[in-house]
């Protein structure tokens, strides 16, 4: 989801919620689920396309939100917590010391390693522990072993299956 805010009549601001149609974000459901659960309905709904990819895009007043905004903040905040720790275990297994996982990594195309990172990255969120750089940009810290059983343990889900 891309937040976007706007200038709107009388000093208050108009929010623009981009929701990307071909590739969601991790919050993209918990944020629609949070605006069905408490009965919250945009003003507009507009498509729109941004280079090539479709958006559906809610607009909202900020009076109208101004109760929900730390909520939807905190869902935002787990959605890029969400995706740093996907990309981070996607490293992991691509380099990983266990030479069996890193030959499987190796062997999946691209889109397979990203959703197997993804799926693991929701699996073990609440393992993670996420901190800023010095270059203000947010890490996340997981111990390589705890991901390589992770993912070995949903290798053989997935074979069982």
């Amino acid at each position: 989801m891309i937040v976007e805010t706007e200038p709107a009549d009388l000093l208050m601001v108009r929010f623009k919620l981009y929701f990307n149609q071909q590739r969601p974000d991790p919050e993209d459901p918990w944020v629609l689920t949070y605006f069905e659960e408490h009965k919250l309905e945009p003003r507009r709904v507009l498509h729109e396309e941004h280079e090539g990819t479709p958006y559906k895009v809610l607009h909202f007043g900020q009076c109208y939100l101004r109760r929900h905004l730390e909520a939807l903040g905190n869902l935002y905040q787990r959605g890029i917590e969400h995706t740093v720790l996907a990309q981070h275990i996607h490293t992991l297994l691509s380099t990983a010391d266990d030479v069996t996982v890193r030959a499987a990594a190796a062997s999946m195309d691209t889109d397979a390693l990203s959703d197997i990172a993804t799926t693991l990255a929701a699996q073990l969120h609440t393992t993670a522990r996420f901190e800023p750089t010095e270059e203000k940009q947010l890490r996340a810290v997981i111990a390589p072993t705890t991901v390589q059983e992770a993912f070995v343990a949903l290798r053989k889900h997935e074979e069982r299956s």
